[in-house]
């Protein structure tokens, strides 16, 4: 009798170590704003559960998947947590997830149990070219706790925006299949142990303080899709070996000189031969044939299998080849200082408004920091210049720096048209605060319309003209007063780069 229980003791011991994993996951928990789901209970917006979820609910959790499906979570603390174990998170439709306080949206591995840690797939569903993950944290976004476990994002979009680290784990993070991962965050964007990017993936992480200096810090980097990586104090940093044998790779630091854009601390960067330009901003990139440790100073990297992926291609329907403004707006727009009204439109001729003239010269000392950048620290805060505005801190900067001046009464008139003789002033003012040399002058008066420039504009205007940053029409007129128009604003932003860079400083 003893023997025949033992047996069956054994035997029943044997069916469970023999049952699939998916079965194991039913003890698992996941914890939705407080609320723990077992397996197959439901999750709705409204905070309501389920027992008997299914995917029709906004989260439903079933045998290790959690399913999400419409999700809009607002909370002051963690929005999702996966105490342990192996989780795939299968996204369908649009979810937004909002979370403020100091807590982390997303939390895997949270208990920190490291013999039960398991790896996490983020995954799209059946129609995976609708899947996208959005979320916005006033803390961290996504993060992993336990380093022997990986992170996949495949075939799904998945944006993160938050006051600190975009996305961080200690393990292996790879973005698969049409996989797309994008981290905008004042600290580091994205930092991980191994980082794989393959074919048709893409990753874009845009870091404003650059926590530890990086927008990417990994302990190595193999790539084969698309990486873009800008950081205000570094771009890509690697402890191991960085290699990309196909796809793009783009790294720009934009404010401290003192870092490489692409660099590995302990490692070899390895392109395989493909088309590479370096160079200390991408106003002086220049064609290199080998990416060894003589390039780490590079503060812009492009890596590209194909060199007309270097070219800029013209998807501006109102911008012929041969208009006199072309090459302008190809300059601005190829050095990411002047975008289009829309994908296909540049809109040459449509008016400048106050606030976007402020917005090019804010782009070019934030993008270009070697050499214009400038920040003082100070900001002006103008009465009819909301603070939620997106326009709100180019303005503070351009005030706090004396770029710009108010028009009385502590008001900006941020959508106000600026005509030429304001911008010539505002390149002006900018030249003179970076200590570039503003002696140049030309006798207005050789212009029709030379009398109608405002006296206060007057050695701007001088300047303007006897730099080569402006010039009068075939009327000989130099429009002082007229609107600034987009071709005119990106003639004169190249001939100031042209002149300020070839005066040094």
């Amino acid at each position: 009798m003893k023997k025949r229980l033992l047996s069956a003791v054994l035997a029943l011991c044997m069916a469970i170590a023999m049952l699939p994993a998916a079965f194991a996951a039913n003890s698992q928990q996941v914890v939705v704003m407080g609320t723990v789901l077992t397996n197959g209970m439901g999750w709705n917006n409204d905070g309501s559960t389920t027992g008997s979820g299914s995917r029709d609910n906004d989260i439903y959790f079933a045998d290790g998947v959690l399913y999400l499906s419409g999700v809009n979570i607002e909370t002051q603390g963690t929005a999702i947590s996966i105490p342990n174990g192996s989780i795939t998170i299968e996204i369908n439709g649009e979810n937004y997830i909002n979370t403020s306080g100091d807590a982390a949206a997303v939390v895997f591995n949270a208990d920190g149990n490291q013999s039960a840690a398991g790896n996490i797939l983020l995954r799209g569903g059946e129609n995976s070219e609708n899947g996208m993950l959005e979320i916005h944290s006033t803390a961290d976004g996504i993060v992993n706790r336990i380093g022997d476990s990986s992170m996949e994002i495949k075939d799904v979009s998945v944006s993160v925006y938050c006051d600190k680290t975009g996305v961080g784990t200690p393990g292996a993070l790879s973005v698969t299949g049409s996989g797309m991962l994008a981290a905008e965050a004042k600290g580091c964007c994205v930092s991980s142990g191994w980082l794989t990017v393959t074919e048709y993936a893409a990753l874009y992480a845009d870091s404003e303080t650059g926590a530890n200096g990086q927008a990417i810090s990994c302990a190595g980097l193999d790539s084969n899709g698309f990486v873009s990586a800008d950081g205000d104090a570094g771009a890509i940093n690697s402890t191991g070996n960085v290699t990309i044998s196909s796809g793009t790779v783009e790294a720009r630091v934009r404010r401290n000189a003192q870092v490489s854009a692409l660099n590995t601390t302990s490692g070899v960067v390895s392109t395989n031969g493909l088309y590479t330009h370096a160079g200390i901003s991408s106003l002086d990139a220049a064609q290199v044939t080998d990416f060894d440790s003589n390039y780490r100073n590079y503060r812009y990297v492009v890596v590209a299998a194909d060199q007309s992926w270097l070219e800029w291609q013209n998807g501006f329907e109102d911008v012929a080849a041969d208009k006199w403004y072309t090459d302008y707006v190809k300059y601005v727009n190829q050095h990411g200082l002047m975008m289009g009204r829309s994908t296909i439109e540049f809109a040459p001729n449509a008016q400048i408004t106050r606030a976007e003239a402020v917005q090019l010269m804010y782009a070019l000392s934030m993008t270009y920091w070697e050499q214009y950048g400038l920040d003082s620290g100070a900001t002006v805060a103008f009465d009819d210049v909301p603070a939620d505005a997106w326009y709100a801190k180019p303005i503070g900067w351009a005030g706090g720096n004396e770029v710009v001046k108010g028009l009385g009464y502590n008001v900006f008139e941020p959508k106000e048209n600026i005509s030429r003789q304001q911008f010539a002033q505002v390149l002006y003012a900018f030249s003179s605060r970076l200590g570039y040399d503003v002696s140049a002058s030309a006798d207005l008066g050789s212009f029709n319309d030379g009398g109608t420039v405002s006296t206060w504009a007057q050695p701007a205007m001088q300047w303007a003209v006897g730099a080569g940053i402006m010039s009068g029409n075939d009327l000989g007129e130099l429009g002082p007063r007229n609107p600034l128009s987009r071709a005119e604003a990106a003639v004169m932003l190249q001939g100031f780069i042209t002149y300020t860079l070839s005066m040094g400083r």
